[in-house]
């Protein structure tokens, strides 16, 4: 009896281990994010948008004039960030005036603000922590033909 259960149990091991082998996963696998996702990130943060596709908020430079202060120039905020993919790296930078970009790897993705720009800070005060962006996550609108 011991030797007809050991042959039945060595046949389903043997079976299971020779069944047909599993297809490949596809080269580039679809965006998996939703339309117009938001999602909300700090300074050297990162957040997974593809199994194959993180986004990383590097930081932000902010040379803003302070309200108390009379400057020659108004300044801007600028957010730095990068895109990580199996392949390579995809530097990119977001602001008021340029507030969309469109992944050149990944043209199925479109990162957008959906934050406004922090209050300049005062001069007589210490600098703030640093606050999270909000960002915009979508696909691009299809043409119509």
């Amino acid at each position: 009896m011991n030797k007809l259960l050991f042959a039945f149990a060595a046949a389903c091991i043997f079976t299971g281990c020779t069944a047909a082998p599993m297809k490949d996963p596809p080269k580039e696998a679809p965006m998996h994010h939703k339309n117009n996702q938001t999602v909300a990130l700090l300074p050297q943060t990162s957040t997974t948008l593809a199994p194959d596709t993180v986004l990383r908020f590097e930081r932000v430079d902010d040379s803003r004039c302070p309200p108390d202060v009379f400057c020659i120039t108004a300044g801007k905020i600028v957010y730095h960030f990068t895109l990580i993919f199996p392949t390579g790296q995809e530097p990119f930078d977001l602001e008021p005036a340029e507030p969309t970009y469109i992944s050149v790897q990944r043209p199925d993705l479109v990162i957008a603000l959906a934050t406004t720009p922090p209050p300049p800070r005062p001069t007589s005060a210490p600098p703030a922590p640093p606050s999270a962006v909000r960002l915009t996550i979508s696909q691009p609108p299809t043409e119509s033909r």
